[in-house]
């Protein structure tokens, strides 16, 4: 009789167990499905996008549909998304989007000398992808102005609306949005 409730309770133990390492391995999976289907968004930019209004840190941006404003390429292998803004200006920055750990994230090489590195949240919307702030490196002083907070907002296949928080004096300051078009 001891044997068999030693078995059963054995039994038991393992099935809590094995429950209890399933819960984590679900979590992952919503996860990384979230993020993959965030990722592929991204991957349906790939092209040239042109800048039909918008603000940079505080100041009106003048609509310029037919130059390229943005691009969008999809590299290495599937496994990142690469986004050009201000592309063929001294101001130009490069975004780079990727996967890692069932995460969304995205490196930003800014024109202001740093590289704020951030991660996707989850989000109710499924036209939308934000982003908040990990760190920032190259950045000597934490006064300096900064990004940091990124969203995108799919509003068709062709309109996409680019948010850029900012942070200066470590408060809000004026950030950016633009608002793009894909050029046929």
């Amino acid at each position: 009789m001891a044997l068999k409730i030693f078995s059963s309770l054995y039994i038991c133990s393992i099935v809590s167990c094995s429950i209890a390492v399933q819960s984590p391995l679900q979590t992952n999976t919503v996860q990384e499905t979230v993020a993959k289907k965030q990722f592929n968004l991204l991957k349906e930019l790939e092209g040239n996008w042109s800048l039909i209004g918008g603000v940079r840190l505080g100041e009106e941006l003048d609509a310029k549909p037919e130059e390229v404003f943005a691009t969008y390429s999809v590299n290495s292998g599937g496994h990142a998304v690469v986004e050009k803004i201000y592309v063929g200006q001294a101001k130009e920055m490069v975004t780079v989007y990727y996967l890692s750990e069932n995460k969304l994230r995205m490196d930003h090489y800014c024109s202001l000398g740093n590289q704020p590195r951030m991660i996707a949240t989850d989000s109710e919307n499924a036209n939308e992808i934000n982003f908040q702030l990990i760190t920032v490196d190259n950045m000597p002083d934490k006064d300096d102005l900064h990004i940091s907070s990124h969203g995108l907002e799919f509003k068709n296949p062709n309109e996409l609306i680019m948010y850029w928080g900012a942070t200066k004096n470590q408060e809000d300051s004026n950030g950016s949005m633009y608002k793009l078009k894909l050029m046929p």
